[in-house]
């Protein structure tokens, strides 16, 4: 089989799709990797053959983009923000992922890769959807991750699906038309759909098949990239030093004020019994000045460090919430954007983490309860290292691969 992977987002995005194109290259499948430049060493890294070819997502581009959406508090503008930052390089891109589709047996792609879906279906070419959160309207629960029940929760995803299709459907649509074929409804939902095969790369363990998705959804379980190889003998023997440390950091979140957060998480934890370690991540956490007991770090594989770990504050991203659950420890989301506040109330349903906390209304305080909290509930550390067991048990990649080879029988459809 010849396999594009065509993906685009931050580091958090692009990761499981590097364990899918590794799984797939595993089966003996010819694999092709598809992203903005940028992502070119890590594909080198893990021996996968690359094209860079796709919106660029590095420091640079998110550090404004982030800057805009947090100056506005309304969801529609935060779509119309991001529309405005890929929709034409998108566009550029169309051209290269139309030969990249013909010249292969699968498409795989998230679906804010609209270009890559018009391609594939375009050529005619088997297509895979891979969401790494679940967008399609659920009876369950509401666009929010809380069920109102299922009317309520009915009247949300209607009303977010219109909010979502004034804010891209024009733009997206130019990509679709320039691909030759006619205009979408709701494009991004569109992309998100694949009939032939939609897989959904969460746990069964922490979301259901819901009777409302598509025919073609299937969940798969986590994506999982693991760093077998790392190591830091000094931030080893830090960890050593004391009780499992508590965790904190945002990922790729940009534009807020990185040395007032660290400054935040300082004072929080000035006078807590056990070792800090901060993630500077992509905003820079760490200005401030360190205490004895805190460690600030760039990279550090989650794999490597969660298990280690008493507890994780973070953003609520899909995949640092994914590895949170692996590790089996408690966590405590902080939200900012886009599904965070979703994953905030499911982990908080699972009994796995405190209720989630904005990012503006985060003080020391707040952050300094949340972390009191994981650190004595037996009940919610016992249910996160159940949770964590389960779901250590699970291999999402080998779960989807297996997936997309049997349904490489049925005949590609739009």
């Amino acid at each position: 089989m010849r396999a594009l992977i065509a993906t685009a987002g931050s580091d958090g995005d692009i990761r499981p799709f590097f364990a899918l194109a590794k799984g797939l290259a595993a089966r003996g499948h010819d694999v092709r990797f598809a992203a903005a430049d940028h992502y070119a060493p890590g594909a080198a890294r893990y021996g996968i053959p690359f094209e860079a070819v796709g919106p660029p997502w590095d420091a640079a581009v998110l550090e404004t983009t982030f800057r805009k959406i947090l100056s506005h508090s309304s969801p529609l503008e935060h779509i119309k923000i991001v529309m405005d930052s890929i929709a034409e390089p998108e566009r550029l891109a169309l051209p290269r992922l139309m030969e990249l589709a013909a010249e292969s047996d699968v498409v795989i792609y998230p679906p804010i890769l609209v270009a890559a879906a018009a391609a594939a279906r375009a050529k005619k070419v088997r297509h895979v959807s891979v969401q790494l959160a679940p967008v399609h309207a659920a009876r369950g629960y509401s666009p929010t991750g809380a069920n109102l029940g299922p009317f309520l929760n009915g009247l949300m995803w209607k009303a977010a699906a219109a909010a979502i299709r004034r804010a891209s459907d024009e733009q997206l649509n130019a990509i679709v038309r320039e691909a030759g074929l006619p205009p979408w409804r709701d494009v991004l939902l569109a992309a998100a759909s694949s009939t032939w095969l939609d897989l959904i790369a969460v746990s069964p363990e922490v979301i259901d098949l819901d009777p409302a998705w598509p025919a073609a959804s299937r969940i798969t379980g986590y994506f999982f990239l693991d760093e077998p190889d790392f190591d830091d003998a000094e931030l080893e023997s830090f960890i050593a030093g004391g009780a499992p440390p508590v965790i904190v950091g945002f990922g790729s979140m940009m534009g807020f004020d990185a040395r007032a957060v660290t400054e935040t998480v300082i004072e929080a934890v000035r006078t807590l019994d056990r070792n800090v370690i901060v993630l500077s991540g992509w905003a820079g956490l760490g200005g401030a000045a360190p205490l004895p007991h805190v460690r600030v770090v760039k990279f550090v594989p989650h794999s490597w460090l969660f298990p280690k770990a008493a507890c994780v504050v973070h953003h609520g991203g899909a995949g640092t919430t994914a590895a949170c659950l692996r590790a089996g420890v408690p966590q405590s989301i902080v939200w900012h954007l886009g599904d965070q506040p979703a994953w905030g109330k499911r982990m908080e349903k699972h009994g796995v983490a405190p209720p989630s906390l904005h990012y503006k209304k985060l003080t020391s305080k707040a952050l300094r309860s949340r972390v009191d909290r994981m650190l004595s509930d037996a009940a919610m550390q016992t249910a996160a290292k159940r949770l964590g067991a389960r779901i250590s048990r699970e291999d999402g990649v080998a779960v989807a691969t297996a997936m997309i080879e049997d349904a490489l029988t049925k005949p590609a459809s739009a």
